[in-house]
């Protein structure tokens, strides 16, 4: 039986991981074999069960993947002020310690938000790999000027005005879709950063930055031309932010609309997940043993 049929047969068994400061997560494994252990990384506001059909293709391929909703969203404990930084500094770094536990070569799938917190989770420096999905360094002069009044609107009125002396927001209420509510505090922190030159690089933010000259791992970036999110010159500033990696671009060959979501549909199982599960096989000395095999 090819990948393209086991997958539907992969179930995801529900787990819950610990933080260093003790909030539990909860996350789904994926069990496929030791080509290596991904981690799918999520964008804001967007529950892991998104990610099912392609963590489920990647177990097929033999990787243990695990997907998860960070603190504050979705099924993960709630209660309490968030701090958007904490999904990488505690969140994302509970996960890849486990993925690490699960297999020394280990791989980070990151999607939008899951694209940038990856220097402040300081176990970033052991991966073997990280696919960067539509990642960017967000601000107002990175985007076409008939999209600046829309995003200015959101991080400078909406999500301050919404998210004020609430616990919670409707994606709804702040034109995001209809997703499940998201913590003020990471909706608030995400404006925040947006409002800045630098994004969370700004130094008025505060946050140890350190981490992300120390991610050496190589990084297929993939970029779509029709992500009205992710433009370009978004997508280049995040990049920067990683000068010891090398980096893969990819995107320009995608056929038909892809956009900021696209990717992780099934409908690019044969071309966009191929071209990540190649670049994957190269970089994981496991999975070329299974290809000599």
């Amino acid at each position: 039986m090819g990948p393209s049929r086991r997958h539907c047969l992969i179930k995801a068994t529900p787990l819950q991981l610990r933080c260093a400061d003790g909030t539990l997560l909860a996350a789904r494994e994926y069990a496929g074999g030791e080509a290596g252990a991904v981690v799918i990384s999520a964008a804001l506001g967007v529950p892991q069960g998104f990610y099912a059909a392609h963590a489920a293709w990647l177990a097929s391929l033999g990787y243990h993947v695990i997907s998860f909703d960070n603190r504050g969203f979705g099924d993960s404990a709630k209660g309490g002020p968030i701090d958007l930084a904490d999904w990488g500094r505690q969140d994302l770094e509970a996960l890849l310690r486990h993925a690490r536990s699960i297999n020394p070569y280990h791989f980070l799938v990151g999607h939008s938000i899951g694209c940038q917190l990856p220097g402040l989770a300081p176990s970033s420096q052991h991966l073997s790999g990280a696919v960067f999905v539509a990642g960017t360094a967000p601000n107002l002069r990175y985007y076409p000027w008939s999209q600046r009044p829309a995003l200015a609107l959101l991080w400078y009125g909406l999500v301050p005005w919404f998210t004020r002396g609430r616990d919670s927001v409707a994606q709804s209420k702040l034109g995001l879709g209809k997703g499940p509510v998201l913590p003020s505090g990471a909706a608030a922190g995400w404006a925040r950063w947006a409002r800045s030159h630098d994004y969370l690089f700004s130094p008025e933010h505060g946050l140890d930055l350190s981490g992300y000259a120390q991610v050496r791992a190589p990084i297929l970036a993939w970029n779509f031309a029709d992500d009205t999110y992710a433009p370009k010159a978004a997508s280049e500033a995040l990049l920067r932010h990683y000068p010891a990696a090398a980096i893969t671009r990819r995107g320009s060959e995608a056929q038909g609309s892809v956009g900021h979501f696209g990717y992780f549909r099934e409908a690019h199982r044969d071309t966009l997940w191929r071209a990540t599960a190649d670049w994957l096989a190269q970089q994981s000395p496991n999975q070329q043993e299974r290809a000599r095999a």
